[in-house]
């Protein structure tokens, strides 16, 4: 079986919803957020694919600060030139300056304004951000994760076969700690009445490359304790629908991590191709 490169020119329309919920003993972090964003085929050369990027509208629904900055994040992101490898997978953004001017001519000032009543959090966010600018490999990085951008940018311009096993290493998911996945993916035909391929993913926990000695650590630099239960327990799924113009239909994707019942991350990602009639409708209820 074959996903072959989408068309050029055509703009598609996608509907994505990312919830998040973090607890550590007693703290519970978490947020959903709603958007609407445009994909299209700029340019394709030997080696490299250009895609354009363009939010067109979001919602975030969120119990800490650090959620509202990452949906001014998403609106300083808003209009991107992503370059990948002619399988689709991320490797660059053409107009990277353009972020670090954004950023410094008025966006950086324009969102102050919201944080008036947490100018001690805005001020140590600001920072960040603007040394991330000055970093574009590190930068680069934060496309490379457990996101909604996962969902476009894998390998997935190529042949495949029924069932596949691959390597997934998540850089950086517990903090300075890498988590090294076993992928196990079935391809499959669709039928009439669905998309032309559907790509289901399984994963456990890579125990040979895990780092479980720097995990404890970090465990017991949390909780003082010693002697911790430092068991990491994983449940990834997703789901992958491609349609004949080999753009993705709808797609499900989920990953829980836990501790014993005192420390869990679950992370959730829903996409669905929509008309432009349906994204002006989503827009208005927004």
């Amino acid at each position: 079986m074959n996903i072959r490169i989408p068309e050029k020119g055509q703009p598609q329309f996608f509907y994505i919803t990312s919830a998040n919920r973090t607890v550590v003993g007693n703290k519970t972090s978490e947020f959903v957020q709603k958007k609407i964003v445009e994909l299209r085929l700029m340019e394709k050369t030997e080696s490299a694919l250009f895609f354009s990027y363009k939010l067109h509208n979001q919602s975030m629904k969120g119990s800490a600060i650090f959620h509202s900055w990452s949906a001014d994040m998403e609106q300083l992101q808003s209009d991107l030139i992503l370059v990948t490898d002619i399988y689709g997978e991320f490797k660059d953004i053409k107009n990277f300056e353009d972020l670090h001017h954004k950023w410094d001519n008025g966006f950086k000032q324009e969102i102050s304004l919201k944080y008036t009543d947490h100018k001690e959090g805005f001020d140590a966010m600001a920072e960040e951000t603007s040394k991330l600018l000055q970093n574009k490999e590190l930068f680069l990085k934060t496309f490379i994760g457990y996101s909604s951008w996962r969902i476009f940018f894998q390998d997935w311009y190529r042949t495949y076969q029924a069932e596949e096993n691959k390597s997934l290493n998540l850089k950086q998911y517990f903090g300075k700690i890498d988590m090294p996945l076993s992928v196990h993916s079935v391809i499959e035909k669709g039928t009439q009445n669905q998309s032309a391929f559907v790509v289901k993913n399984k994963a456990v926990l890579d125990k040979k490359e895990f780092d479980r000695k720097a995990f404890a650590r970090m465990l017991k630099d949390f909780t003082d304790v010693y002697n911790i239960n430092s068991r990491l327990d994983i449940d990834m799924e997703e789901r992958y629908e491609f349609d004949k113009d080999s753009w993705i239909n709808e797609a499900e994707l989920f990953l829980g991590t836990a501790v014993a019942n005192w420390y869990s991350i679950s992370s959730a990602h829903q996409i669905k191709r929509v008309s432009e009639k349906e994204k002006t409708e989503l827009e208005n209820i927004m």
